[in-house]
């Protein structure tokens, strides 16, 4: 915030020089040494005239001393030098008193001589030399009313006046020097300040730039890093709210999000109204990164944003291009990540995932005493679909399969293409009875579902046969329940296909549909 009033006051205060504080004290001397010359009687044999016209020199000094205190420490604002310059000339008049009142022996010249060299203290040179020609030329005009002189009188009086305006010329130019020194000096130290400043600011955006590089490359997660980096950016650039962004344009979807400072996290610039207006979170967006299918837009109050320099800018854009490529690492250790544990045509869990999940599950099953349930399902007559309607609509109806049997489980179940036409569900904290509901579920839902023929319609009908087993009911061990479950699942298929079977202890027992059984629970739980 500007507080030009304060800011002049204060100058205005603590402006004076050590050359003009020497002037000021000067004057107030000389004042009170012409004062105590008068007391002491040096005018004592001159006429009335004589005494009033060094009254009235010396009472003009003390005004023109008291207006010039007014004028520097006064609500007026004059400039010192030109406050100065006001007083020169009644000062003038007074001098040429002075010169006129020093008869015989030109007692004033002193006077005359030593006020513009005070006054070249604080003036330019030229004005310093205005001043001392007019001290003088004032000299000169008051000796010139003292009455008949030799011609030496006027030769040593041109000589005196000639030496005023060359010695406040030369004081001047010492001074003048000085100054130009010292202002050099200062500048320099500014100078060097603003340049180590400058360099901090660097170091500073250089670190932060290293840090984001260091942070970003160091995880493959960037989600969980983001914040992070978000946070050195706002500090590096000197912004408490900010919202960063990384989008995809082919898509127009948003890759990566963070926010700070604002009271509810952005995860999209959709929340924002559009680009380059004013929002109600004042948050205003540019982008900072674009290329390609990729752009980055950097978010912050609007007044922070027109502050930006360009090397902080410079700063935006480097962090920027190591977001894009963090997020597009991530994005490619997720997608590898998904791909290393998924069925590709199904969308599934594959075969590898699968038996990760059986280890872990049956280790928590172990732990806490509880009941782990493994369906194994077959199409079918798979081939002979694949026969009649080829291995496209095979492909699809696979992928179907895979679809239907997911919605018809819990999010907690895993769904797992096992191999071919086989598939695998893992049902956690579920028993032999809750096992067998789950079946009969998935088989009515692939019973009723119509798949696609090698035309696009739907007409094809499809059954699945499914095995079940229960850890620790039916086994003891991963290897064992895959064993009772494939079991279950191979006496389904000989027992007339489109049913479930679970083995019972040592046993197996087929179990037909409910709708086609009226064998009581205790047949087919195992129990």
């Amino acid at each position: 915030m500007t507080r030009a009033p304060e800011t002049a006051k204060n100058a205005r205060a603590t402006r004076f020089s050590a050359e003009e504080r020497a002037y000021l004290l000067a004057r107030f001397l000389l004042i009170l040494t012409l004062a105590a010359l008068y007391a002491t009687g040096i005018m004592s044999g001159e006429s009335v005239v004589d005494h009033r016209l060094y009254l009235g020199a010396l009472a003009l000094l003390a005004v023109n001393s008291a207006v010039l205190l007014v004028m520097l420490v006064g609500p007026f604002e004059i400039p010192v030098e030109r406050s100065f310059l006001i007083i020169a000339i009644p000062d003038l008049l007074a001098f040429g008193a002075m010169s006129y009142l020093g008869k015989p022996d030109d007692s004033f010249y002193p006077v005359i001589a030593m006020a513009p060299i005070f006054y070249a203290l604080v003036a330019s040179r030229r004005n310093a030399l205005i001043v001392g020609c007019s001290a003088a030329i004032a000299y000169v005009v008051g000796v010139s009313f003292i009455g008949a002189q030799t011609t030496a009188d006027w030769i040593l009086f041109g000589a005196k006046a000639i030496a005023v305006p060359l010695v406040t010329y030369i004081v001047a130019t010492a001074v003048a020097r000085q100054r130009d020194r010292e202002s050099m000096a200062g500048s320099a130290a500014a100078e060097t300040e603003h340049l180590n400043a400058l360099l901090r600011k660097r170091i500073q955006e250089l670190q932060a730039v290293s840090d984001i590089t260091e942070m970003v490359h160091s995880s493959l997660d960037f989600d969980s890093v983001g914040t992070q980096v978000l946070d050195i950016v706002a500090k590096a650039i000197n912004v408490d709210t900010c919202s960063v962004f990384v989008i995809d344009k082919e898509r127009s979807e948003t890759m990566f999000s963070a926010s700070r400072g604002t009271a509810t996290p952005i995860s999209s610039p959709e929340e924002l109204q559009p680009f380059g207006e004013s929002v109600e979170s004042h948050l205003t967006c540019v982008p900072v990164f674009d290329h390609g299918k990729t752009m980055v837009l950097f978010c912050t109050i609007a007044e922070a944003l027109e502050a930006l320099t360009d090397d902080e800018r410079s700063v935006l854009s480097a962090v920027a291009s190591e977001l894009v490529v963090a997020v597009e690492n991530s994005r490619l250790y997720k997608l590898t990540s998904k791909l290393a544990i998924t069925d590709e045509l199904t969308d599934l869990a594959n075969y590898r995932h699968l038996q990760q999940r059986l280890d872990e599950e049956i280790a928590r099953a172990t732990r806490y005493s509880k009941h782990l349930s493994l369906l194994m399902l077959d199409a079918d007559d798979f081939k002979a679909f694949n026969d009649s309607e080829g291995h496209v609509a095979g492909d699809d109806a696979l992928a179907e399969l895979g679809a239907v049997m997911r919605s018809a489980v819990r999010e907690v179940d895993l769904v797992a293409r096992y191999g071919g036409e086989e598939f695998s569900v893992v049902l956690p904290e579920t028993d032999v009875a809750g096992a067998f509901i789950v079946a009969e579920k998935i088989r009515e839902a692939v019973e009723v579902h119509r798949f696609k023929n090698s035309e696009g319609g739907r007409n094809c009908q499809l059954t699945i046969s499914a095995g079940l087993a229960t850890f620790p009911t039916h086994s003891k061990d991963k290897d064992s329940l895959l064993r009772e479950a494939d079991d279950a699942l191979y006496h389904a298929k000989n027992g007339g296909k489109n049913r479930v079977r679970a083995p019972k202890r040592s046993k197996a027992v087929t179990v037909l549909p409910v709708a086609e059984s009226d064998a009581p629970a205790d047949e087919w739980t195992g129990v």
